[in-house]
């Protein structure tokens, strides 16, 4: 039987298994992406580091279409995104505008600048957050399951 610690490094390897994230840090601020296999949410969070060296954070739930809009922006099809979204009784405003290299992620006062490689690799990970969201499998219903 496996003790209590190997058992917690296989449930952490598990979890994160079940998970992709990218952090983007600045010495002021910092970009999260994330997005949890299991509950096939996709996550998007940007911090402001505060006066004592505290982090405050705004995060913002999204859909595939949302990363999809990103991901048009950072690729220069258009300009600039808005989403509107209620997310834990919270309603937020996310602004995405490109302009010469920088791309700036806002989520309500909260934003981050990413350089020309920070984009590139912004956009591999939303094309796979985007790829894995379409192979989610969900537990069949009763009707489904077979009769």
């Amino acid at each position: 039987m496996e003790n209590t610690y190997e058992q917690e490094v296989v449930a952490k390897e598990s979890q994160h298994r079940n998970k992709l994230e990218k952090c983007f840090f600045g010495q002021e601020s910092a970009l999260k992406v994330q997005y949890d296999k299991e509950t096939n949410k996709f996550y998007l969070t940007v911090g402001k580091k505060g006066t004592n060296n505290d982090w405050t954070w705004e995060t913002a739930k999204l859909k595939d279409i949302e990363a999809a809009e990103i991901i048009r922006v950072i690729t220069s099809k258009t300009e600039a995104a808005s989403f509107f979204h209620s997310f834990n009784n919270k309603n937020t405003k996310i602004w995405i505008n490109k302009s010469e290299d920088n791309l700036a992620i806002k989520i309500e006062n909260q934003g981050k600048k990413l350089s020309p490689a920070e984009q590139e690799v912004l956009r591999i990970f939303l094309e796979e957050v985007i790829l894995q969201s379409f192979s989610h499998t969900r537990p069949a219903s009763s009707s489904e399951a077979g009769s």
